[in-house]
């Protein structure tokens, strides 16, 4: 029995994101495989294991676990699990260590540099494009492993940028490594295996992202790293996600301050304000880490007037979308809003209505609503609030 089935078996029944995998296996002098052992009985005498948790135990079979690792092995795959010798230390020191990652392409090898993630808006301004883009080429030329999303914006151009420098990098998705979630960056995905870095998820079967999964996803990039850079992070969004996540983990923090003024930039301010360093230039971060990890630089800093292929043209800034409010004038919400999202804020014009309500006003499927909002929530559009609904915050 491959003993990373029993990892797949416990991850499938608590969840992606779920602490209880580690907790169990360190409670049995056998670990996981006792656990598995122990049967109905055993799972039902845990109190502090709910009757679905149990049930979902026994739904979910080793033998299915098996199947999907022999599946992840066939289309090319790697699995780690926490008894692998390729499962990153760091990830070992915060609350709740994923129990499976599948990856595609070669995990760069961590300890050789600092590791830093690279996070920011998505609907990023063109400033803030070009500080991902450099970042991440000095990063990388300076012997840094680069982690970020896989999203537009600024996770795409931190990564565009670490590749020119011929960098290690790791892209994380909220979604299995087959989804066709993010087609913009379709090309990009190809491209990091190719260039030596890797794909990291922890989900064997996620075509779009779940509720709360980006917050899932985010944890593991701020965890894999040293530190974590920001980039034009906005009074209420993801990005600000990050920077709870890092505090957690006892991460650093750097943060681009942005243009003076900037109601993009109004929650990177806040964070300098809490004590986050400030960098202008991937060589203000390598500075922190230059007695941990003295390494020569491979390339000079200054970042190549072209990009190769996929990288010529990389999330530029999209047209500011206009709204009527209710008495029919125009009302602005923002840059590069998907015709989903139009409904979406068009539908909570001075209402709160639940997701139910929202597919009803807007025709938008349950199943893709929801991941809708999650995104939507990340960027700062709308919120949950009691009663499971939701709220337009921009106006």
């Amino acid at each position: 029995m491959d003993y990373r089935a029993y990892w797949i078996w416990l991850q499938h029944a608590f969840g992606e994101g779920s602490p209880l995998p580690w907790q169990l296996s360190r409670r049995f002098h056998g670990g996981a495989a006792e656990f598995h052992e122990g049967g109905p009985r055993l799972w039902n005498s845990l109190s502090f294991l709910s009757d679905q948790q149990a049930a979902a135990l026994y739904d979910f079979t080793l033998g299915e676990a098996e199947a999907r690792l022999e599946y992840a092995e066939k289309v090319g795959w790697f699995v780690l699990t926490p008894e692998c010798e390729k499962y990153p230390e760091a990830l070992r020191n915060i609350s709740d260590p994923p129990a499976v990652l599948y990856g595609k392409g070669r995990l760069p090898e961590f300890g050789k540099g600092p590791a830093v993630a690279v996070a920011g808006a998505r609907k990023a301004l063109q400033e803030s494009v070009a500080a991902a883009r450099k970042i991440g080429y000095q990063l990388a030329a300076g012997g840094a492993l680069v982690v970020s999303g896989g999203a537009v914006g600024i996770d795409s151009a931190s990564l565009a940028g670490a590749m020119s420098a011929s960098g290690r990098v790791i892209s994380v998705l909220p979604v299995d490594l087959n989804s066709p979630y993010l087609a913009k960056n379709a090309s990009l995905r190809q491209e990091i295996p190719k260039r030596g870095g890797a794909l990291l998820s922890e989900y064997f079967t996620q075509r779009n992202p779940a509720m709360g999964g980006f917050q899932t996803r985010n944890r593991l990039i701020t965890g894999l790293c040293d530190g974590v850079v920001l980039i034009q992070a906005a009074m209420k969004s993801g990005t600000i996600i990050y920077a709870r996540h890092a505090a957690d983990q006892n991460r650093d923090v750097f943060v681009y301050p942005g243009p003076a003024g900037a109601a993009e930039y109004a929650g990177s301010q806040a964070l300098l304000r809490d004590g986050a360093k400030a960098v202008s230039c991937g060589e203000d971060v390598l500075e922190d880490y230059a007695l941990r990890f003295p390494l020569p630089r491979k390339e000079p800093a200054c970042l190549p007037d072209e990009y190769e292929g996929i990288f010529d043209d990389i999330c530029l800034p999209e047209r500011e979308a206009v709204l009527a409010d209710s008495a029919g004038r125009a009302v602005s919400i923002g840059p590069g809003l998907s015709p989903e999202e139009e409904k979406v804020m068009s539908a909570l014009q001075g209402q709160l209505l639940t997701a139910a309500q929202l597919g009803a006003d807007t025709g938008i499927p349950a199943g893709r609503l929801l991941g809708l909002l999650t995104e939507m929530e990340l960027e700062g559009l709308v919120e949950s609030v009691s009663g499971k609904r939701y709220r337009r915050l921009r106006r």
